[in-house]
């Protein structure tokens, strides 16, 4: 059988799972989703597909239009590798401390960068995207923390790749929260299925909690702000995790699996091993998505991590 994708897009998705039997206390099993599979690295990529493919669809975007998104960096490549791929003009706002790498990876794929500042985190970034978006023709704004899109994405992709890749025995899943694309999907198919939804949150910026927004260190997670695509309410809960613990587990997720992954799997790694720790789930399942890659994260978190 000759199994040729027609072009980068069909490649979004069926990551694989894999057991982290060196990071699993005994008597539980954590498997990793492994996102820094998909096409650009990291599951961004799903909720972009999802949302270019629904805005064609219901005629908001135009072929050869301009898609116009926010992102602080696995969004925006995700954004940039598609969109470009499917022949659209891709305009990207975004804080400007991202890292140089990020900034590098989006311009070679032929993304137009607009950068805002870091102390106005992803709001100033939101805001300026929606000026571009009324200000140029033929452009669509994807608004992936508000978009459904993004989260229907990922429940009939993520979450059901989950659900049927384990035979559903998995017990509880252990998401990252960064447009909340992720976490909703994941709570909206597994609700279903009597499967617990554990969301991941900066220690320092526990927004999800109720605490405030603050500066951390972990790029890919924590926008400072609940995206309304995310109700936490449907969550069964959400685990807090502190920069130098990711950073740890980060280490271990190298040098004891051999995965070499970005912070906000680290966060969810770590995140998912304290769950497995519970005397509760001793004997079951817990899934972690982990949602980027290891490369483009090097300068800014990585060399204290190496």
């Amino acid at each position: 059988m000759v199994r040729i994708a027609a072009d980068i897009s069909w490649l979004v998705g069926h990551t694989p799972l894999v057991d982290l039997g060196r990071l699993s206390p005994p008597g539980t099993r954590i498997v990793g989703k492994l996102e820094a599979w998909s096409p650009s690295g990291s599951n961004k990529d799903r909720a972009a597909l999802g949302m270019i493919q629904h805005a064609a669809q219901n005629g908001f975007l135009k072929p050869g239009g301009t898609i116009v998104e926010c992102s602080s960096g696995d969004l925006g490549l995700a954004v940039a590798t598609i969109g470009r791929r499917l022949g659209y003009r891709v305009v990207l706002t975004m804080p400007d401390s991202v890292t140089p790498e990020r900034r590098s990876l989006l311009t070679a794929i032929g993304a137009e960068i607009v950068t805002t500042s870091g102390d106005q985190g992803m709001r100033a970034a939101m805001a300026r995207a929606n000026e571009l978006t009324r200000s140029t023709d033929g452009a669509y704004c994807l608004q992936a923390f508000t978009n459904r899109a993004n989260a229907r994405a990922h429940a009939e992709t993520t979450a059901r790749e989950i659900w049927e890749d384990t035979n559903g025995q998995v017990n509880a899943v252990v998401v990252p929260v960064g447009t909340g694309g992720t976490a909703a999907g994941c709570a909206d198919f597994f609700a279903q299925h009597e499967v617990e939804v554990i969301a991941v949150q900066p220690a320092n910026s526990a927004v999800l909690t109720g605490g405030s927004a603050a500066p951390h260190n972990s790029p890919g997670r924590g926008a400072g702000f609940i995206p309304d695509i995310l109700s936490p309410s449907r969550l069964d809960e959400v685990l807090s995790v502190s920069d130098d613990d990711a950073r740890t587990t980060n280490q271990r997720l190298m040098r004891e699996e051999s995965l070499l992954l970005g912070p906000a799997s680290g966060a969810v790694a770590c995140a998912a091993i304290s769950l497995a720790e519970r005397d509760e789930y001793a004997g079951k399942m817990i899934v972690a998505v982990l949602p980027d890659a290891a490369e483009r994260n090097l300068d800014h978190w990585m060399q204290e991590t190496l």
